[in-house]
Order: C-alpha cells, then structure tokens, then sequence
C-alpha cells in the first residue's frame, strides 16, 4: 500500500475562541474596543505587557513611522497610533486577521494613517521599499515557534532591521524564553525585559552610535 502522506499542519481546523474585544490602553482613544477574530493563532500581547512596551518606548512613537510586523490583532500599531503615531504599516499574512486590522481603522476613523499588507513577512522584507527618514518605531512580534521553526529567516530579518532602520529609531522584538537574546546581533547593545512567560527586546539606534535604552 502507497505510505501516507503526513497532514499538512496548514490545512487542520483553525482553533478559535469566541471572539473577544480587545481594547487600546492609553492615549487619544484609550479604552476604545478593538475587534478581534478569537484566532488561537492570532496572539495578541498581553494588556500589562503593552503598558509596560509604551511605558518604556515613552515620547519615541509620537510623530513616528510605525512598522508592526506579524501584526496579528495590530494591536500594537493602533496603539501607537493612540499615543501619537505619524503612520502605521501593518504586515499580517492571515487574511481574516488583516481583514480585522482594517475593521480596527475604520471604527476609529484613521484609515488614511494605516496601511494593512496581507503578505508573509519574509517576503516582504526581500522587496520592502527602503526605509524613509526616520524615526521609526519597528513592532516585531512572531509567533514564539518562528524562532526554532524558522530561525534563520528570523535571524536575518532582525539583523536587517538593525542594520536598515534610520537613526533615532526603535526597533522591539517579542519572544518567549525559548529564545535566547544572547543570539540578536550585538546583544550588548539591546535593552531586554521579563514579563513571564514573555521577554520584549529594545534596540535604539541612536545618530552618533547605538545604544540601549
């Protein structure tokens, strides 16, 4: 008899909870629902995590770029645009997911501010147009498996982001401790934070050298 081909992961039932709102925590539309699919894929970061990102990140985001890659919920794009944001580019390869992005831009009226691309992040860092002037502020926030499933893609998308992102901008990477921080490039230079089981890493490019927060 022909040998069973393995299912492909791809095409099981998506696990779903029942959708659930979400909501932005601070700035201009602070307390204001976002809406969510209930995606078990789609991980949105915990409220206390955000809090303590913004916190952290402060005046950085206030007429920045955003870039808000594996942007699931987008979540975290919408709420930079909150606290004052110039722009948002959201990267989400769920269609549904970006469907919800959008949805989110719309409620709140700042459709011309955000642009949402239903596209594979790696992809789209093969072809990304050239950042402009900054500042930026870069959300890179994968599914926590990426790092072992895909860890060199990961590896040389971080790099580049290190490498590409203008002074006086912010890139933040999400993880869990399954990775190892020790392995960013120049691993000095990053500021790393705990928040079980989540870790959030900060890289500032600074115009006369790069430091860590």
């Amino acid at each position: 008899m022909p040998r069973k081909k393995p299912d492909d992961p791809r095409s099981q039932p998506r696990l779903r909870r029942s959708p659930v709102g979400l909501r932005i925590i601070g700035g201009r539309f602070r307390g204001r629902k976002l809406l969510y699919s209930g995606d078990l894929a789609t991980r949105p970061m915990r409220d206390r995590v955000r809090e303590a990102v913004f916190s952290i990140l402060r005046d950085a985001v206030v007429d920045a770029r955003v870039v808000d890659l594996f942007a699931g919920t987008g979540a975290m794009g919408l709420e930079a645009i909150s606290r004052g944001a110039e722009s948002v580019l959201f990267v989400e390869r769920d269609r549904l997911a970006a469907q919800f992005v959008r949805k989110n831009l719309e409620q709140l009226g700042l459709g011309s501010r955000g642009e949402v691309l239903t596209a594979d992040v790696f992809s789209w860092w093969k072809h990304h147009p050239p950042f402009q002037e900054g500042p930026y502020v870069v959300f890179c926030c994968p599914p926590y498996r990426l790092y072992a499933d895909a860890g060199e893609a990961m590896g040389d998308l971080i790099a580049g982001l290190v490498r590409e992102i203008p002074p006086q901008s912010v890139l933040m990477i999400e993880s869990d401790d399954r990775f190892d921080t020790d392995r960013l490039p120049r691993p000095d230079l990053w500021d790393v934070r705990r928040y079980p089981p989540t870790k959030v890493a900060f890289y500032w490019k600074e115009g006369g050298g790069d430091t860590a927060a």
